[in-house]
């Protein structure tokens, strides 16, 4: 991507710098007065804002010569997240702030100014943090069309310069404010503005309950309001005793019956393959013991005795699992997995097979590890899970697939690893193999 004077000004430019850091921490470290340490803190964090820019700039270049694709990546975030192990909401945030902040070029190859690029001028001042800065640009993105087009700048001038004094939460306070003096009775938004506002956000826990942030349209809110007034109601005990729930704890347990009773359905469109089913993966002992903690597939750890309860009253499916997760008992000459075979991949695979990738099964889809044409046979000890991206790109990628004691690994091009060792992925493996 470089050539070797260009790579040996980064290699120059990057020893700098370390030099820089090992100096600064050597200072710090040396028990400054703390005046001293406050100034020096001070200026630590001005050059830390500053280097923002550089990592809006590179990050801005991978996307535009579409790196991450040279890597088996689905996205510059994803490739972020392997590469500089981020978490991926981190990568996403680093990404956009690329784009509202980083160097832009038209088609013609001109150079453009940020979209931001008053706040890109602040912070390569120093005088702004990414958090400064994130609450500018989400400010704006959310005002109305109408109200962005006429007062956008004059919002961005004086949010930059109240963040030269506030912290990013006091920010967003004043941002607030401005939003409300510019469109104080929400009248400004139409119908555009509206939908471009929607969305629904699912942030699982470690323990596999999920936290749900969103903004509803109007007819998904009155929908929803229209099933919890049938299935949210209080239920009075049998004794007549009010029912403990608070309203809340009785949304809740609305919206789950209400999506239990879709999954018992046939209305729900097949995903690649499957009926939409809830796939509980465990132990020939835990069945009969009901202990321990069994996997679903979305990487939920419930434990036995609830996934049990939950079988009765759900479509699943029954996968008998080796102490290496190989699965038995499966093999067929027809060309298209059947559903019991995709469901069977599922509980082993719990979702794309191809190294470092964290699409669950709904995304996924069957692949033959050899080709079909050559074996005529399809079996689940020769197929996988891949996510959509990896099953298209892997081939032109130079990835090959391979079927290792029962579990699918991908063996990288020499220009990744010359030694083409094949790779498991372990993202999903959230239980002990």
């Amino acid at each position: 991507m470089f050539d070797s004077d260009s790579d040996h000004a980064d290699a120059v430019s990057l020893a700098a710098l370390e030099d820089a850091v090992t100096s600064l921490i050597g200072r710090a470290q040396a028990s400054p007065t703390g005046a001293a340490s406050l100034r020096l803190l001070q200026g630590l964090e001005t050059q830390h804002n500053r280097l923002a820019l550089a990592s809006h700039a590179l990050i801005a270049e991978l996307e535009a010569q579409g790196v991450a694709h040279e890597y088996a990546c689905r996205s510059t975030s994803t490739l972020l997240s392997q590469v500089m192990r981020l978490s991926p909401n981190q990568a996403a945030l680093r990404v956009q702030a690329a784009a509202d902040l980083g160097p832009r070029r038209a088609f013609t190859g001109e150079a453009l100014p940020p979209l931001f690029a008053q706040v890109a001028e602040a912070q390569a001042s120093g005088a702004l943090s990414p958090a400064h800065a994130r609450v500018i640009t989400r400010t704006i993105d959310a005002l109305p069309a109408a109200v962005q087009a006429e007062h956008a700048e004059s919002v961005q001038a004086s949010l930059v310069e109240h963040a030269h004094t506030l912290n990013p939460r006091q920010l967003a306070t004043a941002a607030r404010r401005i939003s409300d003096y510019l469109d104080p009775d929400g009248t400004l938004a139409n119908e555009r503005d509206r939908q471009r506002r929607r969305e629904l956000t699912i942030r699982p826990r470690p323990d596999g309950s999920a936290r749900i942030e969103g903004e509803l349209s109007a007819l998904c809110a009155e929908a929803l309001r229209s099933v919890l007034d049938t299935l949210a109601r209080p239920v009075p005990a049998q004794d007549g005793s009010k029912d403990p729930r608070s309203t809340g704890q009785r949304n809740h347990d609305g919206l789950h019956d209400a999506l239990m009773m879709l999954l018992r359905t046939d209305l729900l469109p097949q995903c690649n393959g499957v009926a939409a089913t809830i796939v509980l993966t465990m132990t020939r002992e835990q069945f009969d013991t009901k202990q321990g903690l069994v996997q679903t597939g979305h990487g939920a750890l419930i434990s036995s005795e609830l996934a049990l309860t939950l079988a009765s009253d759900a479509r699943v499916i029954p996968v008998a699992l080796s102490q290496t997760r190989e699965i038995a008992g499966y093999g067929t000459s027809h060309r298209i997995f059947t559903e019991g075979q995709r469901l069977a991949m599922i509980a082993r695979d719990q979702g794309c097979s191809f190294p470092a990738c964290e699409q669950p099964p709904a995304r996924c889809q069957a692949h033959h590890i050899t080709d079909w044409a050559l074996t005529q046979r399809t079996s689940v000890d020769d197929g996988t899970l891949l996510c959509g991206y990896h099953h298209r790109e892997h081939p032109n990628l130079g990835w090959s697939g391979h079927m290792i004691n029962g579990i699918p690994h991908w063996a990288p091009p020499p220009w990744v690893d010359p030694t083409q060792t094949p790779r498991r992925n372990r993202v999903h493996d959230l239980l002990p193999v």
